[in-house]
C-alpha cells in the first residue's frame, strides 16, 4: 500500500491516476493525487447526435492544457471557430467548434444525517450558503433539511425546510490558502450565519 494509498483509506478520499498529465515533461509516468470526492464527478454523458449550435453568451467548457476548462463565448468567428474567456486563466482563446462542450448540472445523491450546505432563496437571505443536516429525502430530487442556525419564527427550534437537490452542497474542505487572496476573486464570506457569495472589490 504506498502512502497515497493510506492517506485516502477509511476517508472520503481516493487516490486517481490522471490520463494525460505526467509528473514530469518525459510524458512516461502519468501524474496520480488524493482528492476529496466532493471534487470529482464521473465523465459527462455522450454528446447527443444533434448538433449543438453554440452562440455569443453560451456558457460552455473548453478543452485546453490537456483537461476542460469553464468559460463563456465572447464572439463568434467564421469556420465554426469562438472566442472564450476562460476564467481559470483569465484569457480569451479562440477553439474550434470540436473543442467546446456545453457544461453538465450534476445533482447529487445525499443520504439521512449528511452534513451540507443548502442554498436559500428567502428574502434576505439569497445568496447565502447555510450549514444543515439532511433529514430525509422529500419527493423527486428533493429533500427535507434541518438548518444549523437558522430558527423557526418563534424561536423554539432550528428551521426545517424541503430544498431542491440543485440547492445543496457537501461541505467544502477545509483549504488553507497559500497565496493568499487577491482582487477580483471570487470567494464565499462568512457573515450573519452564512457563507456568501462575492468578489473581492480591494
Amino acid at each position: 500500500v504506498s502512502s497515497n494509498d493510506r492517506e485516502a483509506k477509511n476517508t472520503n478520499r481516493y487516490v486517481v491516476e490522471y490520463d494525460q498529465l505526467y509528473e514530469d515533461g518525459s510524458g512516461e509516468k502519468l501524474q496520480q493525487e488524493t482528492l476529496n470526492w466532493i471534487q470529482l464527478r464521473p465523465p459527462p454523458p455522450p454528446p447527443e447526435k444533434k448538433k449543438v449550435q453554440f452562440k455569443f453568451g453560451d456558457e460552455v467548457e473548453a478543452f485546453y492544457s490537456d483537461g476542460w476548462w469553464e468559460g463563456a463565448i465572447t464572439a463568434e468567428h467564421s469556420g465554426g471557430k469562438f472566442a472564450v474567456f476562460l476564467r481559470g486563466f483569465e484569457e480569451q482563446i479562440v477553439f474550434e467548434e470540436k473543442d467546446l462542450r456545453l457544461p453538465v448540472e450534476w445533482v447529487m445523491k445525499f443520504t439521512q444525517g449528511m452534513q451540507v450546505e443548502v442554498l436559500t432563496d428567502e428574502d434576505g437571505l439569497k445568496g447565502a450558503w447555510f450549514a444543515a443536516t439532511i433529514i430525509e429525502p422529500s419527493g423527486e430530487d428533493k429533500y427535507l433539511i434541518e438548518y444549523k442556525t437558522l430558527r423557526n419564527d418563534d424561536d423554539t427550534e432550528f428551521l426545517r425546510e424541503v430544498i431542491r437537490a440543485c440547492n445543496i452542497r457537501p461541505c467544502p474542505p477545509k483549504i488553507i490558502v497559500v497565496d493568499g487572496f487577491k482582487v477580483w476573486d471570487a470567494v464565499d464570506a462568512y457573515y450573519n450565519e452564512g457563507w456568501w457569495v462575492g468578489v473581492i472589490a480591494k
